[in-house]
């Protein structure tokens, strides 16, 4: 794994993942990779560091469903459904679907990610959007699943259709204590999913990157968790890392120091496409409290380039991030 390069004094050298820590137990799904995606890769970097305002995102996160077969504790999702506080339930229609990925494709969009705070694999359609997204141009697929749905004939259509990454949730080796964590599924019928697909992976589509990540709490029963995942998982899939817990309910009136010449590298690389219809700037805008748009009403481009994106990014570019409420609160820019 890269060494990151030492922040110079005085000066703000944004990590938009400064919350997630993983370790690395192989790279070689990167010598399958094009050039295209070592150059689309280097301009994820570039981009929000030089702070240059594109036509339209490089990624875009797109919310295929609103729908999840377990109930995890620690996610919004179950949070705001127990409330009776979450959207109308529902799955993207291949219409739809097929609008966002063809005006992506003619914008040069080079990645997606196949979720929000749905469970992806619950769409009948999540193979065939795999498959078109890859045959009109998208460099980069991925998504992020519970594991539970990923059966071997899925996996197997899921790779020959053109997932590049697959980001599996897995938060402990204790049958007890993952039922809680990931609740409404075995850790065996995971295990022997993850397996599978790890065989598949290596015969039909070995670029596919797989990464397990659990949810970090504090205390040493997680960091032992997280070295047991270690040992666990070495040899099978590609990196193992952990995101620290931020309980945002109890956070939500709560506002964080201001740190001088930060700036959120979100805004100059993806947006988010809500099943909902609403676009937000921002991954744990789960409330929708920064709408740019609606994209069932506008198009992408419109959004991207309109009013209330560029305050927002004229905000954070000029020092100003902290006047906008949603981002005094939020927990990356005092993340080390």
């Amino acid at each position: 794994m890269e060494k990151k390069p030492e922040k110079e004094s005085n000066l703000y050298e944004f990590d938009s993942n400064a919350t997630y820590k993983e370790t690395v137990f192989s790279d070689k799904w990167k010598r399958y990779r094009s050039e295209e995606y070592f150059k689309y890769r280097d301009a994820w970097d570039r981009i929000p560091r030089e702070k240059i305002a594109t036509d339209f995102p490089m990624h875009l996160d797109i919310e295929t469903t609103n729908m999840c077969n377990l109930r995890c504790p620690m996610c919004p999702r179950t949070i705001m459904v127990a409330k009776n506080e979450f959207s109308q339930l529902g799955m993207i229609s291949r219409e739809d679907y097929m609008n966002i990925i063809d005006e992506a494709s003619a914008h040069g969009v080079k990645s997606i990610k196949l979720n929000y705070l749905g469970e992806p694999l619950m769409h009948p359609d999540v193979v065939w959007q795999v498959d078109y997204a890859k045959k009109n141009g998208i460099l980069d697929i991925m998504m992020n699943t519970n594991g539970s749905l990923l059966t071997k004939k899925m996996g197997d259509d899921l790779l020959k259709a053109g997932l590049d990454n697959l980001y599996v949730s897995f938060d402990s080796i204790k049958p007890d204590v993952y039922s809680v964590q990931r609740k409404g599924v075995t850790i065996g019928h995971v295990i022997d999913n993850l397996y599978k697909f790890s065989q598949l992976r290596n015969e039909i589509r070995p670029s596919c990157q797989i990464r397990l990540s659990m949810v970090m709490y504090k205390g040493d029963k997680w960091q032992k968790e997280f070295e047991a995942l270690k040992v666990m998982w070495e040899g099978i899939v590609d990196a193992v890392g952990y995101g620290w817990y931020v309980d945002h309910e109890s956070t939500k009136h709560m506002d964080y120091d201001k740190q001088m010449g930060y700036y959120c590298a979100q805004l100059f690389q993806r947006t988010f496409l809500k099943y909902n219809g609403d676009v937000t700037i921002c991954c744990v805008d789960d409330k929708d409290e920064m709408v740019m748009g609606n994209w069932r009403e506008n198009s992408l481009k419109s959004i991207w380039n309109g009013d209330n994106y560029r305050k927002v990014r004229e905000l954070h570019s000029s020092d100003k991030y902290y006047d906008i409420s949603m981002c005094r609160r939020c927990y990356l820019p005092v993340s080390e």
